[in-house]
């Protein structure tokens, strides 16, 4: 019973040893040293923000163009009078 005893608290030990790798809620220098600072990550936030304002102008002028389009009216063909008659 001895031996049981003493590998299963060996076998514990060891399992125990396995989980420390380490404080990783702690930062290390790698991480606070970023390439970039949080200057230049709010210039890069208001610069896409702008681009998406003038993309949005875009597609609102685009499907205000695409209505015009989408109410014009053409010649008469047969076809388009077997169309009607569905």
């Amino acid at each position: 019973m001895k031996k049981a005893s003493l590998a299963v608290a060996a076998f514990a030990l060891l399992a125990l040893a396995g989980c420390n790798k380490g404080n990783e809620d702690q930062l290390n220098a790698a991480n606070m040293n970023g390439t970039e600072s949080l200057d230049d990550l709010s210039n890069d936030a208001a610069n896409v923000a702008s681009e998406a304002q003038v993309l949005q102008n875009q597609a609102e002028q685009l499907n205000e163009e695409a209505k015009a389009v989408d109410n014009a009216t053409g010649p008469k063909t047969p076809a388009d009078e077997n169309i009607e008659g569905m």
